[in-house]
């Protein structure tokens, strides 16, 4: 009987320290270098626009420096919402980012109801900001933004001008120059900044507030009268920004790559300081590249980008309370 008892206590005992040794982490998992796969970066839209050419032009350089792949997975649909929305609910390791920008991290949440808000996510770095050009065809009668102006004080229906959608940045940019311009503007909006871009050109309305000219600037069939932006533009740089013609309108749209909040920190330091090294070997390269495609580079490091976040995200809840749309 006591030998029975012993038995027990024994098998017991080598159970008990079994189930530690496998539950509990070992140490060389806590200390596992990162990364050691491919890194997944998120492209929440449908392969070739532009985010898939900063991911591609990122990827590579951090590739180099942190010696794992970085490669494009693209997660369409929802205006860009539900890839966003994929890496917040993927495993927070380091293993899944994204490609973030104002439009989707701190508009969205603000005009939409979704899943995931801008304090979910930590950007490892700005890179390049956008901004909305007002654009009209180069043969048209608008010289300047007072041109146009007039034009819609003096018209008797409102003016057509197309957009890449109903709230977004775009539209806001839009109403509140309608609103401080005291002129009427007939929104017609598309799906893309290209689609809107095109209908300018069609001349099936009379200006374009969208993202890029497409390479109409350049070819001299656009005609920029002005940036929706706190400075010029390094792309454009005689183009006048809003403020200074008088009507105090900025919304930048910052682009960064993201990950999940819930990171450990010792991966999110790694890949921001990743972030750093790639601008410190191969920055003056990345922004002629950025410039070619009509961005603005414009490095901020981590804790400058989620201050800069936050105040944008500050600005777009103010425009839209001058708007009367409500914050959701």
């Amino acid at each position: 009987m006591n030998g029975k008892r012993s038995g027990a206590w024994i098998v017991s005992l080598f159970l008990g320290f079994s189930m530690i040794f496998f539950c509990w982490p070992p140490a060389w998992a806590a200390d596992e270098p990162y990364p050691n796969k491919p890194v997944s970066i998120i492209i929440p839209y449908t392969p070739g626009g532009t985010l898939d050419t900063h991911a591609k032009l990122l990827g590579d350089k951090l590739a180099e420096v942190l010696g794992q792949p970085f490669i494009n997975m693209h997660k369409p649909g929802g205006g860009g919402t539900l890839g966003i929305s994929f890496t917040a609910r993927a495993k927070p390791d380091g293993y899944t980012i994204v490609t973030g920008t104002t439009s989707a991290l701190a508009f969205t949440p603000v005009v939409k109801k979704v899943d995931y808000s801008l304090e979910d996510f930590i950007p490892l770095g700005m890179y390049c900001k956008g901004a909305i050009h007002f654009f009209v065809r180069a043969d048209s009668q608008y010289k300047t933004i007072q041109d146009f102006v007039m034009e819609g004080k003096n018209r008797a229906e409102p003016l057509k001008v197309s957009s890449f959608g109903k709230l977004t940045p775009a539209d806001f940019v839009l109403e509140m120059f309608s609103k401080q311009a005291g002129i009427k503007l007939a929104h017609v909006p598309y799906k893309s900044s290209t689609e809107a871009g095109t209908a300018l050109l069609g001349g099936h309305v009379e200006g374009a507030f969208v993202t890029s000219s497409m390479g109409q600037m350049e070819s001299g069939t656009f005609r920029l009268l002005a940036i929706a932006d706190h400075e010029r533009s390094r792309v454009f740089p005689d183009g006048k920004t809003f403020k200074e013609l008088g009507y105090p309108i900025a919304l930048p749209i910052w682009y960064s790559l993201c990950v999940q909040q819930k990171a450990p920190k010792k991966i999110v330091d790694i890949l921001a300081n990743g972030m750093q090294e790639v601008y410190k070997r191969h920055g003056k390269e990345i922004a002629e590249a950025l410039i070619r495609i009509e961005f603005s580079p414009n490095f901020l490091d981590s804790k400058q980008s989620i201050l800069e976040y936050k105040k944008d995200y500050e600005t777009i809840v103010a425009m839209a309370k001058q708007l009367g749309i409500e914050a959701k």
